[in-house]
């Protein structure tokens, strides 16, 4: 039997679970009050729930169905930083698994994620002999013709558009991430025909240094288009997150009506059927079950 672990960040259920949440993000120091107070407001603006914990229900079990015509596979969820916490799920398997297919839910390949989830993973695999497969990345062709097809639903109104992804620390090297966001911004206007698109990466940390150009950084260029109105398509996110729907959906659409810029915003792939077939198509790989 295989066994099939997505891993996601995690988020709590309940918005009186955040500070449980955010201190463990911080590994028990205190929290700075401005980021206690900020989570607190994007929890709020969702009634206290993130939609990812549910979308990524909804994927396994697609996946779990699609799977199983192809063999024996057992496929559960776990979280970097919430409830089933990666470790523990790990260190709790059955030792009858044969082998573990690790499918962190981030749509372009990162050593910064890579190792981040990779650590935990090993730490509950101690001591057992099983058969770890990691797979880093889910960037495939199928990935670009979902947000094509999701895009070509705004091209009657939008003639500006915006290929977006989550910024990350550069403690390693992250060339292969920056260039997994200008490929796919490539290769879905190629699809759609558009000749005039910008990439940039938003929530860029207060410390250290991080990938840029940030979204916000984007503002003179704008003005020297005469941009009135842009679609912003962040293709760095597999599905709806509170990233999106604050950093982006919030505080970025604020901030470009300010400047006379109408916002508008792709739906991510999150639970639907194309997705589901996605991340079927990547296990089977890694389990050598395609040709």
């Amino acid at each position: 039997m295989k066994k099939v672990i997505l891993l996601s960040y995690g988020s709590p259920e309940r918005i009186e679970d955040v500070p449980a949440y955010l201190s463990g993000i911080f590994e028990g120091k205190p929290v700075p009050e401005k980021i206690m107070d900020e989570n607190i407001k994007k929890y709020e603006m969702v009634n206290g729930q993130s939609p990812s914990n549910q979308i990524i229900k909804n994927l396994m079990k697609k996946v779990g169905r699609l799977l199983a015509k192809y063999g024996d596979f057992d496929i559960v969820d776990a979280y970097k930083h919430w409830h089933p916490g990666i470790e523990e799920v790990v260190s709790s398997l059955d030792p009858d698994y044969e082998e573990i297919i690790a499918l962190p839910l981030f749509a372009f390949k990162s050593n910064n994620i890579k190792k981040s989830y990779e650590i935990p993973l090993q730490k509950g695999l101690n001591g057992k002999n099983v058969k770890l497969k990691f797979i880093n990345g889910l960037d495939r062709n199928i990935l670009a013709c979902m947000w094509a097809s999701e895009i070509s639903r705004y091209m009657y109104e939008y003639d500006n558009f915006l290929f977006t992804a989550h910024s990350l620390p550069l403690i390693d090297d992250e060339s292969d991430y920056v260039s997994s966001l200008e490929r796919n911004a490539k290769d879905i206007s190629r699809i759609l025909g558009i000749n005039k698109y910008y990439t940039a990466f938003y929530s860029q940390g207060p410390y250290g240094k991080w990938i840029q150009p940030s979204i916000y950084d984007l503002l003179d260029q704008f003005r020297k288009d005469n941009v009135d109105s842009i679609l912003v398509s962040p293709v760095g996110f597999l599905y709806e997150h509170l990233e999106i729907l604050y950093d982006l959906d919030v505080k970025y659409r604020d901030f470009l009506s300010d400047h006379g810029i109408k916002y508008a915003r792709a739906k991510t792939p999150s639970d639907s059927d194309e997705m589901a077939v996605l991340i079927k198509n990547i296990i089977l790989d890694s389990a050598g079950l395609r040709d």
